[in-house]
């Protein structure tokens, strides 16, 4: 046993250069991402002592926290795919690996491609959105007016640029299993 991998293949990380600029963004949005689930760790906790210990709880609490969680998701979802951790059932690649170790390629490439095209396609149907809560952010909040509101432009900016960071890097797992197709049959 020694000497082997503890990851199996099919959850390595995606094939690109670890220092790349595009793998230090996705880096970045991850990071940004875990700071982010920290920071609102503490603002839930402050609300609960403040809450029980003072009657004093924070306002837009819960506003703050549906607008983080999809915030988030959605920052560290490309990274998530690069590094091999995007939930999938693999057992018929499992089975592909030792017969068919071409086939089971063409299969994840065909996933990736299919990935990286519904999310451009989301992406294009997003962007009104986007630019809707933009060029509005009076008409486009969350929260209850009066108490806390909070603007939905930068949340949209966030899952537009987690879906772009995502459809890219399915795109580039398409690429890297063509390639090694290629490889394979020369």
């Amino acid at each position: 046993m020694a000497g082997e991998s503890a990851i199996p293949p099919d959850a390595a990380p995606l094939p690109g250069p670890p220092a790349g600029p595009f793998a230090r963004v996705l880096g970045i949005m991850n990071a940004a991402g875990t700071l982010w689930i920290i920071g609102l760790m503490l603002l839930i906790n402050a609300d609960i002592i403040g809450r029980s210990a003072f009657d004093a709880p924070i306002a837009g609490v819960p506003e703050l926290v549906a607008f983080s969680i999809v915030g988030i998701v959605f920052l560290q979802l490309a990274h998530t795919l690069r590094s091999g951790s995007m939930t999938r059932s693999d057992v018929l690649l499992g089975v592909l690996e030792s017969r068919a170790p071409r086939v089971r390629r063409a299969l994840l490439g065909l996933f990736h491609l299919v990935g990286g095209l519904l999310m451009a396609m989301i992406a294009g149907k997003f962007w009104p959105s986007v630019a809707a809560a933009w060029l509005q952010p009076e008409r486009n909040f969350m929260g209850n007016p009066g108490f806390f509101t909070i603007p939905q432009w930068p949340l949209f900016v966030l899952v537009f640029l987690g879906i772009a960071a995502t459809a890219l890097q399915f795109l580039a797992g398409a690429l890297d299993d063509l390639r090694a197709l290629r490889e394979r049959s020369a």
